[in-house]
C-alpha cells in the first residue's frame, strides 16, 4: 500500500524555468520521484545547435544521466590520447587518458527522452514570480501563469529569475572570451584527420590558448566520417572591446554576448586574419570550414544561496563556472540529482530545499574558484601568488594536459 507521504509527493507540482540541459535534468529527476514538472522555454522554437562541444567523462554526468532515466548508450566520441601542438602543428607533449565528448544537441536529445514532451512549452517570456505561503506563481509575458509548489530556475547565466530575487548578483567578465565552431570531419584535409582529428589537442601562446576535440556530427551520427571536430580559441579582450563586439550585425547592443547567427562578420574576418599567423596549421584548417563561427565572453557568477523561498537554482543559473573544466552539464546534473534526493527525504519542501542548498551551494563556489584558477594560463585577473604559480605551470605545454577539463579535478590541487 502506498503511503499518506508518498501520496502527497505525486501530487506536488514544480514550475522549471529554461528549457536547456539543466531544465531537462531537473524535470526527469524530479518526474522520476513522483512529481509533476511543466518546463517553460522562453524561445520559440526549438533548441537546436544552441551550443557546440560537452565534456561528458565526469562521473557526476554519468550517474546522472544513468539515474535520471536518460541513460549513456552511444552518448558520444570515445577519446584515447591528449595532444599538445606547436605553432608549426608538430606533437610537443602526449598524454594518454580515456574521454567521452559529445555535443549539446546529442545531450539534449538523449535528456528529451526523460520527460513529458506534453509539458514542455515553448515561448513562455517569465516576467515575474510572486510567492504566497506554500505556493508559488509564474507570470509569463504572453498572459499565461502556472502555479506550483516549487519553482526551479534553470534559465542559465542570465538568469530572469535570478534578476528578480537576486538582483544584486551579477556576471562578472573574466577578461577574455572564446571563438567556437565545429568542423564536419569530411571537410578536414587528410592531413588534419590524421595528426589531431582522433585526439583531444591544446595549443599555448602569450595569452592565448586554443583546444579541440571530436564530437558527433549532425543527427547524432557517431560513425566515423560523420563526426565534426569542436574548436575553442581563447582570446584576451578589454571590457571595453569587449562591449563594441557585442554589437551585433545590425547595430544593436548586448549586454552579454551575441546570439551566434548575429555576430558580426567584420569580427569574424578579423578572427580569420588573426588566425592565419597565430594558430597551427590543422586549426586553421578546422576554421576556413566553420562557416558561423561564433564567441562566448567568459564570466564568473556564484549565488551564495541556491535557494530563495520556494524557488531552487540549478545549472548556470546557480553558479558558472569557466568551460576550463569542462564541468557545466556535469554540475547541473548533479545539482538536479542533489535537488530531487533531498525532496525525497524530507517531506517538507522548505526543509528539502534547506538540505539541497546545504549540500551544493559551498561545492558551487569550490567549483567556480577552481575553474578561476585554471583561467589563470590566459594571463589576466591574476591577484596573488598562487595565480603567478598557477598562470606559470599553465604555460607548460606538459602540465595543460594534465588540468584542462579532467576528471576528479576537486580531488587535486596544483
Amino acid at each position: 500500500m502506498m503511503s499518506v507521504g508518498m501520496q502527497t509527493r505525486l501530487k506536488r507540482r514544480a514550475i522549471v524555468i529554461g528549457g536547456s540541459i539543466a531544465g531537462l535534468f531537473v524535470a526527469a529527476f524530479l518526474r522520476r520521484v513522483g512529481w509533476e514538472v511543466d518546463i517553460y522555454e522562453r524561445s520559440s522554437i526549438e533548441l537546436i545547435g544552441r551550443g557546440v562541444g560537452i565534456f561528458v567523462s565526469h562521473l557526476e554526468l554519468f550517474e546522472a544521466l544513468d539515474k535520471c532515466g536518460a541513460g549513456t548508450v552511444d552518448i558520444g566520441v570515445i577519446v584515447y590520447k591528449r595532444i599538445t601542438l606547436d605553432r608549426k602543428g608538430d606533437v610537443i607533449a602526449e598524454k594518454p587518458m580515456l574521454q567521452i565528448v559529445t555535443s549539446w544537441d546529442r545531450l539534449r536529445q538523449v535528456l528529451l527522452k526523460a520527460i513529458d514532451r506534453q509539458r514542455y512549452y515553448f515561448g513562455h517570456v517569465l516576467e515575474r514570480v510572486e510567492q504566497n505561503g506554500n505556493n508559488i506563481h509564474a507570470h509569463f509575458a504572453n498572459g499565461c501563469r502556472a502555479s506550483a509548489h516549487l519553482l526551479v530556475a534553470c534559465d542559465g547565466f542570465r538568469s530572469s529569475v535570478r534578476a528578480q530575487l537576486a538582483p544584486e548578483v551579477q556576471p562578472i567578465y573574466s577578461g577574455y572570451f572564446i571563438w567556437r565552431g565545429a568542423a564536419n570531419e569530411t571537410d578536414l584535409s587528410p592531413q588534419t584527420r590524421r595528426t589531431m582529428f582522433p585526439y583531444f589537442s591544446f595549443f599555448l601562446a602569450d595569452r592565448l590558448q586554443a583546444l579541440g576535440y571530436p564530437i558527433s556530427g549532425s543527427d547524432d551520427e557517431l560513425r566515423a566520417g560523420y563526426r565534426r571536430y569542436n574548436f575553442g580559441w581563447y582570446s584576451v579582450a578589454t571590457a571595453e572591446e569587449l562591449k563594441d563586439m557585442c554589437v551585433d550585425e545590425y547595430g544593436q547592443q548586448h549586454e552579454f554576448s551575441v546570439p551566434p547567427p548575429l555576430v558580426r562578420k567584420d569580427l569574424i574576418a578579423q578572427m580569420r586574419a588573426k588566425m592565419e599567423t597565430t594558430l597551427p596549421p590543422q586549426y586553421i584548417d578546422c576554421l576556413h570550414h566553420i562557416d558561423q563561427p561564433f564567441f562566448t565572453p567568459v564570466y564568473d557568477l556564484c549565488l551564495p544561496s541556491l535557494t530563495f523561498g520556494r524557488v531552487a537554482f540549478v545549472g548556470d543559473a546557480a553558479s558558472t563556472p569557466r568551460p576550463h573544466v569542462g564541468f557545466g552539464v556535469a554540475k547541473a546534473g548533479a545539482e538536479a540529482q542533489a535537488l530531487a534526493e533531498a525532496l525525497t527525504h524530507h517531506d517538507d519542501v522548505d526543509r528539502a530545499l534547506a538540505a539541497y542548498n546545504a549540500a551544493r551551494q559551498r561545492l558551487s563556489d569550490r567549483i567556480v574558484l577552481h575553474s578561476r584558477k585554471l583561467g589563470m594560463g590566459l594571463g589576466v585577473g591574476i591577484e596573488t601568488e598562487d595565480d603567478r604559480r598557477m598562470s606559470k605551470l599553465l604555460q607548460d605545454p606538459r602540465a595543460i594536459l594534465d588540468w584542462i577539463a579532467v576528471p576528479n579535478f576537486l580531488t587535486v590541487r596544483p
